[in-house]
């Protein structure tokens, strides 16, 4: 098989000609218990019959047929996302943040609402509070059964093959066309860094001092493991063929056969799909998972992953800085290139991400003062951004500082 034909029509084409400029957002929260005991499993699953009242249905149950997907006419989607610790809302992509967020504003509330009955809530950062009180509280889907098997097949270093039940983020969608997206795809990545000083909300369980717990448990996990699949990213994209050649270097550690999900030690994608010792099928593809900081996905979307889920009035500044800086690429490029060349700096991506991450001193980077003008500008930048778009999402730029 050709493994560079299989990562284009699956990465790449859906980006050919894309005009569309929609948004979309993910939001995952910490759903705990207040009395910092276990949640009540019964209560929290029975949520998705609660949702049934307001025009949610289901279209996803687990391996015994238990609700756990709920969608509406929007096609927004209310789930759990590995575990019943943990809350998701998938909004579905419009042309407006706005619009996104009014709908989310409307979920929260009768979640939050149902929630508070029992002394329980969502809980606005990414990682959980009650973490030593309470229990894995797996949910039985499919996937989440094989991420599962995964992480305790091969050991991490981390040794918290769970971890997954603990960690909520919020995801953002960016509509772009292959034109824009090896350029959108380098910035991103480049600027993890500054995502990292603006948005860590990811206290570590164990009081180590880490800024953002939720990269160091991915990448030290057997996540980890399998070659670039998470964390920065530093290459640096000029085509899309870079894109192509990036991937081919990521790995697999999952397919489907007859009808169940294999786990198996991580092999790279273009060996996977071009030794014939490996039996590989072209769909194997869809079967693909990576846990990429910023990720080109089979949907069309340059997805920006790595931003901590946020402060109660902040849910929404991290979707709409990326979505301004989208807007405003150009201007966003040249002010990172002059920071980057005016402090002389040489590390890459992913060491100025994780001096952020591990908690050390920013300086390190560059002059504090240095660091602290580039956000501000680049929070004006985005700002800008929003505004050409001319949709009031300018609104939603709150930074809490």
């Amino acid at each position: 098989m050709n493994a560079r034909k299989i990562i284009e029509n699956r990465f790449i084409k859906p980006f050919i000609r894309k005009e569309s400029h929609h948004i979309g957002v993910e939001l995952e929260f910490p759903l705990i218990n207040k009395n910092g005991r276990d949640i009540d499993l019964p209560f929290v699953a029975a949520i998705c019959d609660y949702l049934e009242d307001f025009g949610f249905h289901c279209v996803l149950t687990g391996v015994h047929n238990e609700k756990l997907f709920m969608e509406n006419e929007e096609g927004d989607c209310l789930s759990f996302d590995n575990s019943y610790n943990n809350f998701e809302f998938s909004m579905m992509h419009n042309e407006s943040l706005v619009a996104l967020y009014e709908r989310f504003c409307r979920y929260f509330n009768i979640v939050q609402n149902y929630l508070e009955k029992e002394n329980h809530t969502l809980y606005p950062q990414g990682s959980n509070p009650n973490y030593k009180n309470i229990s894995v509280n797996h949910v039985p889907f499919s996937t989440y059964n094989m991420v599962s098997d995964y992480l305790h097949t091969f050991k991490g270093e981390d040794n918290i093959p769970d971890f997954p039940a603990f960690m909520s983020s919020v995801q953002t969608h960016l509509d772009t066309d292959e034109k824009t997206l090896p350029r959108a795809y380098t910035f991103f990545a480049r600027i993890d860094f500054l995502r990292g000083i603006l948005f860590h909300n990811s206290p570590d369980f164990f009081g180590d001092g880490y800024r953002i717990y939720r990269d160091f448990l991915w990448e030290n996990s057997a996540f980890g493991k399998c070659p670039e699949i998470t964390g920065a990213i530093d290459y640096e994209f000029k085509t899309t063929d870079d894109i192509v050649d990036f991937y081919l270097k990521k790995g697999m550690f999952n397919r489907i056969r007859d009808g169940k999900y294999e786990v198996f030690s991580p092999v790279l994608i273009s060996e996977y799909f071009e030794n014939p010792k490996y039996g590989a099928k072209e769909e194997d593809i869809e079967c693909y998972l990576s846990f990429r900081n910023v990720e080109a996905t089979s949907r069309g979307t340059l997805e920006v992953r790595s931003d901590c889920t946020q402060k109660e009035g902040m849910f929404f500044t991290p979707p709409a800085f990326n979505l301004g800086l989208m807007e405003n690429l150009n201007k966003a490029i040249s002010r990172l290139d002059n920071f980057i060349k005016d402090n002389s700096i040489t590390l890459l991506p992913s060491e100025t991400r994780r001096i952020v991450t591990d908690g050390k001193d920013i300086s390190l980077i560059a002059p504090q003062n240095e660091i602290e003008l580039l956000c501000r500008d680049m929070i004006e930048i985005s700002k800008e951004g929003l505004i050409k778009r001319g949709l009031g999402e300018e609104k939603l730029l709150v930074f809490n500082v």
